[in-house]
């Protein structure tokens, strides 16, 4: 009867160890691509979803307030804020900026005036939250704020005014 060949007790070597990093390496780098592409777009979606939905209720709270001044106040604090929370150097973020930087030509001899100009730039961002909060146009609706060029704020224009709804 032939002799079976004893097996050869397995000994972890250097070879086994440079395999066994190597793999390692490659799992972290496959990762690490992972992360940065997909994992940071998404981080970087949510947070531009989150100035929206913020300037969105700043919006809201402006046409709430009974004066001008607050109106300004409330409606560039919410700019200010956007531009914190949204991705920079993207249309959103450099939206939020054209809007805040209006506060600089807005005053109380300016209020009136500017106020269709303000209503311009806060269209602007609306329409790109549109965009990042998926919503659609569906005509006539109040659930999301927008701009109007009413001269008094805290009055509410007498004809519906178009928005993007959920």
């Amino acid at each position: 009867m032939p002799k079976k060949e004893a097996k050869k007790k397995f000994k972890w070597g250097w070879a086994d160890t440079v395999i066994a990093v190597s793999v390692i390496l490659i799992a972290l780098v496959g990762l690490t691509v992972y992360a940065g592409t997909v994992g940071k777009q998404q981080a970087q979606q949510q947070s531009d979803k989150v100035a929206c939905e913020n300037f969105n209720t700043a919006l809201g709270n402006a046409y709430k307030t009974t004066t001008a001044k607050d109106f300004y106040w409330v409606l560039f604090r919410g700019a200010y804020a956007g531009i914190e929370q949204s991705r920079e150097k993207t249309a959103l973020n450099t939206d939020f900026s054209h809007l805040a930087e209006l506060e600089a030509y807005v005053d109380n001899t300016t209020w009136d005036s500017m106020l269709i100009t303000v209503g311009d730039a806060t269209s602007k961002v609306q329409a790109d939250c549109a965009v990042v909060l998926k919503a659609s146009v569906n005509g006539w609706s109040s659930s999301i704020p927008h701009a109007s060029s009413s001269a008094t704020p805290s009055t509410p224009a007498s004809t519906p005014s178009p928005t993007a709804t959920k």
